[in-house]
């Protein structure tokens, strides 16, 4: 929907944000500037966007370049005062004390912040225990303290995880009562002295959630509850959360995280062997219906304050299984290649996990070893064993999410969604139920290709010539080795003593 239609209409929801200053963080994040996309169309007076340095390069030059490189900001290179003009940066660190907030950036978010929409949060899963509290734990506890003195709020507004809750197979839209304190935990990795020691039990602290980022989301989600009293609230919970599906361009997507890396490494023939049960429901999301939800459920809670307002934002209404999805990326095979690629696709799939492990030897660490040795004999540096290893600890990562099945309730934001007038509907399109999944599929396969791998689709054509000369000498090689197996099983026969099999085989040609 371009900018000029948005504004043309009035709508509820649009006129909640309208005139507004919102303080946003994870601003520089995937979901981040899809909210600072959506929220200048909404017309906010302004974003305050919490960004550190990083490497060397101010916030200010990072957020310059962020514009200028993401397809998303749709009409920053017509109207980069658009833009420029109602983002404001406010310098610090999600995960320092106090955000590490300068004394006048302070004075000037409390006195003019009407929201905070907290997106921010270290999304590795395989994190050091100390740095997932500080960013996901502390870092919310200490931005509640900075907006509970904004005398102007209208609602808080959390982005969680629908996995914090993962240790369930049923999960409601409530609170959940964490087995740790967090704020004790918080002093605890403040003032352990000895934090090799605190990160080797680490393991058995996170018990029974899989990894630190999970649980750590569980607890941020107990840190909000503590303030339901102070200011109306809202947590949102989206599941695996994918790439665009339409709003504001189709497709888009920015990292690797998740199913992204599943259709890439397919995609481009790495990820060969994946283990996940094909038959089980795949929680993935489109970001657009995240960020259309958040919006939608936060004009919610704030007009609802007394409510528990916490949202399960995932496509159990309307989902689809880890099998479908893999048909409609293998549906692609032939119409969209990539020029970057190991090899052609060829993805599998098992529900067993030795066998997953076991085929990775054949699929993974043998044409790893092989195309090492070709890279060493050109003079390059061997890098696709390295590759490999990275690809295990990601997948690693997604078995416990792909080979479990979880039951998210969804009737709080239904109620929201069928309670939205015709025109927002129509400008915040978060109804889980209009999503067409194999529409989806194919446009996702587009949209890694040129927003992840960076090809022009206009390139698709030539990737797709290289594509058949390596679907060639594929199917040569598969020819050439299934024979040496049939040569090789003929002579093992043969040596243990079966009488005339030539002729035994013969005869039942005639049978």
């Amino acid at each position: 929907m371009s900018l000029e239609e948005f504004n043309a209409n009035k709508s509820p929801v649009k006129d909640f944000y309208h005139g507004k200053t919102v303080l946003l963080t994870g601003g520089s994040g995937f979901l981040g500037k899809l909210f600072i996309e959506k929220l200048i169309k909404c017309g906010v007076r302004e974003i305050l966007l919490l960004l550190r340095s990083k490497k060397g390069v101010s916030p200010e030059e990072r957020l310059h370049a962020l514009l200028k490189k993401e397809a998303v900001f749709v009409n920053y290179q017509q109207q980069p005062e658009l833009y420029l003009d109602r983002l404001k940066v406010i310098e610090g660190d999600i995960s320092r004390p106090g955000l590490a907030i300068s004394n006048d950036d302070l004075d000037y978010v409390i006195k003019h912040t009407n929201i905070v929409l907290h997106s921010a949060a270290d999304v590795r899963f395989d994190e050091s225990m100390k740095e997932s509290v500080e960013t996901n734990v502390r870092g919310t506890d200490h931005l509640l303290n900075i907006a509970e003195k904004c005398a102007n709020l209208e609602v808080f507004v959390y982005v969680s995880s629908a996995f914090s809750q993962c240790i369930k197979e049923s999960v409601e839209e409530k609170f959940y009562t964490p087995n740790i304190d967090p704020l004790e935990l918080i002093k605890m990795m403040e003032n352990e002295p000895r934090l090799d020691e605190l990160e080797a039990v680490s393991k058995k602290m996170v018990e029974p959630w899989p990894n630190t980022y999970s649980f750590t989301k569980a607890l941020a989600e107990e840190v909000v509850r503590r303030r339901r009293d102070k200011m109306p609230i809202a947590i949102v919970r989206p599941s695996i959360v994918t790439s665009t599906y339409a709003d504001p361009i189709v497709g888009w997507t920015d990292n690797f995280y998740g199913f992204n890396g599943v259709v890439s490494g397919a995609g481009t023939g790495v990820l060969r062997i994946f283990h996940i049960r094909d038959e089980y429901k795949a929680d993935i999301i489109p970001a657009d219906i995240v960020i259309n939800g958040t919006l939608v459920a936060a004009h919610y809670a704030a007009k609802h304050p007394a409510g528990e307002n916490v949202f399960n934002c995932t496509m159990d209404e309307n989902h689809t299984t880890w099998g479908d999805i893999r048909n409609d990326c293998l549906s692609q095979k032939g119409v969209v290649a990539v020029k970057k690629s190991l090899w052609i696709p060829t993805y599998n799939t098992t529900r067993y996990y030795y066998v997953a492990s076991f085929l990775q030897v054949f699929y993974h660490l043998i044409p790893a070893v092989f195309f090492d040795l070709v890279m060493r004999c050109r003079g390059e540096k061997p890098q696709i064993l390295r590759l490999y290893r990275k690809v295990h600890r990601f997948s690693d990562v997604l078995r416990f999410f792909t080979n479990h099945q979880f039951q998210f309730a969804t009737k709080r934001m239904r109620q929201v969604v069928d309670g939205m007038e015709i025109v927002d509907r129509h400008l915040f399109p978060c109804d889980m139920k209009s999503v067409v999944w194999s529409k989806f599929g194919v446009n996702h396969i587009r949209g890694c290709r040129v927003y992840l791998l960076g090809e022009p689709w206009d390139t698709n054509e030539e990737a797709l010539q290289i594509y058949r000369r390596r679907r060639l000498i594929h199917w040569c090689m598969l020819g050439l080795i299934y024979s040496m197996y049939v040569v090789v099983g003929l002579r093992l026969l043969e040596a243990a003593g079966v009488p005339d099999l030539r002729s035994f085989l013969g005869c039942t040609q005639f049978a």
